[in-house]
């Protein structure tokens, strides 16, 4: 995208790219979250980086482990696409008296929503704002560009 221009005005043009898309792309992220473990884990977390190359839209990237042990990084997939409803686990268990037994038991998943292969908050504002970012991302190049030029008609 930016390759053949001077290091100076790429340097611009990606920091302008950048300071625009940003809460536009937080913003989409927070409308289509409608869990809190959503909100927490992929909205809040949403990121833009502007290469020479492309606008990489991120999110579950950064941040820590919640507090019930949901790691965004590594479990965004159940916060995006859902579970596939109650899974069997086996449990074990010590009774009063010390005798270990196991049984199993459904394993409820109440903060996550059923399974859904389009996903519930990456998917659709990437579907939403994919033209919205590449139209700013045009404006803005030909809006530096524009101001670049009439720096040089100005001093030249």
């Amino acid at each position: 995208m930016l390759r053949g221009l001077d290091r100076e005005l790429a340097k611009q043009l990606r920091r302008s790219i950048k300071s625009m898309a940003d809460p536009v792309w937080r913003d989409e992220m927070a409308q289509h979250a409608s869990t809190r473990l959503e909100a927490t884990a992929l909205a809040r977390t949403a990121r833009v980086a502007v290469s020479n190359q492309n606008v990489t839209l991120k999110a579950a990237q950064v941040g820590r482990t919640l507090k019930g042990g949901f790691d965004p990084k590594t479990d965004y997939h159940a916060a995006e696409f859902g579970v596939a409803g109650n899974r069997v686990e086996k449990v074990n268990a010590r009774s009063r008296r010390g005798k270990s037994y196991s049984y199993q038991r459904r394993a409820l998943h109440a903060p996550l929503r059923a399974r859904n292969s389009k996903g519930f908050v990456f998917y659709p504002s990437i579907a939403a704002i994919v033209p919205r970012i590449a139209s700013l991302t045009v404006q803005t190049a030909i809006r530096t560009f524009h101001e670049q030029l009439e720096k040089g008609a100005g001093n030249g």
